[in-house]
């Protein structure tokens, strides 16, 4: 529940109506779409909100709904240098989550800074589970090969995210030259990371802003920063091999990384401003990033659920926001908490400049 009257109503994020090309409306939440909400806070960030939710939570899938055996299908052989290979599952190709990702099965040629051809395929995003009696879990894959790097990637059918807070429940695990990457994505300029090298420690995650690098290739410091992974609830640093939280709040002017609750980092250099896609991505092209994988070497990114809060650049100017709600507790209650309290409604791209229940000044953005 929210405080007291005396706490300030937050900002809802500022909407532009830049609509993209090839852009639909995102799919209703069916859960958020019950508890009534008309727009949601972000986790950590009490002065964040956002109109769309979307929760995909993959450990219970097999309650029926879905036809997986929940096993891994074989690794990618040197045979399979086209990324042609299927979906593994129904899940992937109808649904909320179908109709919301999209596996990707491009390529990239090699290249005297990335050396190794890396082809995206299908057969690596897949559900899987650690015993029979484990939680399922989401899964990409690479894998290297005597001539190529089979890889990874999916992303979202919207293009059009405008500022969006997302956690993701992950682990990594495997071979020395991959790189586990979830990200807002529009252009090489125009992205913000969660990334883990598995070249680096086990303690650390990269926070990084694009570009990288200036127009005479060096690097900009301040665009990649190691972060320690704190242990859940205190006491050390963690594990990337482990089952953490990562968040990424993509602001106006700001991006922010949370590890398993606690505020790591808030970043000023490189903040994007264009509408963008989210994507998952395991991943390596031998480059310097990630560093160049062992023939036979494989490592795989693990998800168990996926929470977004965020707004688009289709919005209709003038949307109000009547009901908050909460979606901190969302991996243990799929149905968002109404926030208490009596809400006044907040036009969109408005600051409102008193507390709960007294009418408002409105102040543009």
């Amino acid at each position: 529940m929210l405080p007291s009257s005396s706490w300030a109503l937050p900002f809802l994020l500022h909407i532009t109506t830049n609509i993209q090309p090839g852009s639909a409306a995102p799919p209703l939440d069916p859960n958020s779409t019950l508890a009534g909400c008309s727009c949601y806070q972000a986790p950590g960030n009490e002065r964040a909100l956002f109109l769309h939710h979307q929760f995909f939570d993959f450990r219970n899938l097999d309650n029926g709904t879905i036809s997986s055996n929940f096993t891994a299908p074989p690794p990618i052989d040197d045979s399979q240098d086209e990324g042609i290979e299927p979906i593994t599952s129904p899940f992937f190709g109808k649904g909320l989550f179908g109709d919301y990702f999209t596996p990707a099965s491009w390529n990239k040629s090699a290249s005297e800074v990335a050396p190794v051809f890396m082809v995206n395929s299908q057969q690596n995003i897949y559900l899987a589970r650690d015993s029979p009696d484990s939680p399922v879990h989401l899964t990409l894959r690479t894998n290297r090969l005597s001539t190529f790097q089979s890889a990874s990637d999916l992303e979202t059918t919207e293009l059009a995210f405008l500022y969006v807070s997302v956690r993701i429940r992950a682990r990594v695990a495997g071979s020395s030259g991959a790189c586990a990457g979830m990200f807002t994505y529009q252009s090489d300029d125009q992205e913000s990371d969660i990334e883990i090298l598995t070249r680096d420690d086990h303690s650390i995650m990269r926070a990084t802003n694009q570009p990288g690098v200036d127009p005479q290739g060096k690097i900009i410091p301040e665009a990649s920063t190691p972060v320690a992974i704190p242990v859940s609830g205190g006491g050390g640093n963690g594990s990337w091999t482990d089952w953490n939280e990562y968040q990424l709040n993509w602001l106006p002017g700001q991006s922010e990384w949370i590890i398993n609750g606690e505020s790591k980092l808030n970043k000023t250099y490189g903040v994007p401003t264009q509408p963008s896609n989210f994507q998952i991505k395991m991943w390596s092209d031998g480059s310097s990033w990630p560093g160049n994988m062992s023939v036979g070497g494989l490592a795989t990114l693990d998800v168990e659920w996926i929470d977004m809060v965020y707004n688009t650049s289709h919005e209709v100017p003038g949307a109000s926001c009547k009901s908050v709600c909460l979606v901190s507790n969302i991996a243990n209650n799929p149905v968002p908490q109404v926030a208490g309290g009596s809400l006044c409604a907040v036009q969109v791209g408005m600051i409102p400049a008193v507390a709960l229940g007294v009418l408002w000044a409105a102040i543009l953005l």
